[in-house]
């Protein structure tokens, strides 16, 4: 029920998005359109066509770059339009000229000024996208739950919500030794965050935070529940087998839910203290504290 709550939420959030920025071009065309009445009701040697940039450079408010070519090739034919269709003349027929190739080429230029911009931008989000997923998994890596962490939490707070946190470290004799092949090891990590990421919710947060190590974040989940899920975890890893039998794959867990005093070093400290006493009493256990 409370998945499909978040579900929904999600849902209503992106569709809003959507509408917004359909309303954005509407908005956009109509004032281009706009425009295009004034100039053809102003004689010409009024530089009315001029605003076109303007609406051009409000494309900015609209993601992806499709729509401002559009825009800039509607103002382009728009201006031309007006220049043929305008009712008079108050100024001599070479500025008026003038004025509207300056008009056609400041259109051109706002427009790829924007292109520009927009596929900055893209590349950044690109960039940043990258430094917040681990290669080899294709998962998030430890910045990323850094910052999510500290989100949650004050997510938590605020709503009077659980949440709840598992540490998870990978127990195999073979897989990181400095002997084991490099390739092998790298596909082993891939196989074991796929099988964890299979096996928690929708609504649970995953990440690999260190060679072996993964952490998933439980937002509005309480201890009882995360150990739930955490024990399906372990299991259905751990039931992994490689061919050799000294590589079975067992994972060790450590859990701690958010308390009222805790902060985020708090929170993992005791996380990590809980995966401590798993692995001490002999690992592929989980352990709360």
């Amino acid at each position: 029920m409370r998945s499909q709550i978040l579900s929904a939420t999600a849902a209503l959030k992106l569709f809003f998005r959507e509408c917004v920025i359909q309303a954005n071009m509407l908005i956009i065309i109509a004032l281009m359109f706009c425009i295009f009445v004034i100039d053809l009701n102003t004689p010409l040697g009024v530089a009315a066509a001029v605003p076109y940039v303007l609406v051009i450079l409000a494309t900015l408010w609209v993601s992806g770059i499709r729509f401002t070519y559009l825009i800039a090739a509607l103002s382009f034919v728009l201006t031309i339009t007006g220049f043929s269709l305008s009712p008079g003349i108050v100024m001599p027929m070479n500025i008026v000229l003038f004025n509207r190739a300056l008009t056609l080429l400041l259109i051109i230029c706002s427009a790829l000024m924007v292109i520009k911009i927009k596929k900055a931008n893209i590349d950044m989000s690109a960039l940043m996208t990258q430094m917040l997923i681990d290669p080899v998994t294709g998962y998030k890596n430890r910045q990323a739950f850094e910052t999510e962490l500290d989100t949650e939490i004050l997510r938590s707070r605020r709503y009077h919500r659980s949440f709840s946190i598992a540490i998870i470290d990978i127990d195999l004799l073979k897989l990181f030794s400095d002997d084991y092949d490099y390739k092998n090891k790298n596909d082993s990590i891939k196989q074991i965050s796929q099988e964890i990421k299979t096996n928690i919710r929708i609504t649970d947060l995953f990440y690999r935070i260190d060679i072996n190590v993964f952490a998933i974040l439980f937002p509005e989940t309480d201890l009882c529940e995360t150990k739930k899920v955490c024990e399906s975890v372990r299991k259905k890893v751990s039931a992994r087998m490689d061919k050799n039998t000294e590589n079975k794959i067992m994972v060790s867990i450590g859990i701690a839910m958010l308390d009222e005093t805790d902060n985020k070093l708090k929170l993992c400290k005791r996380a990590e203290d809980a995966l401590f006493v798993a692995k001490r009493n002999g690992g592929n256990q989980v352990s709360t504290l």
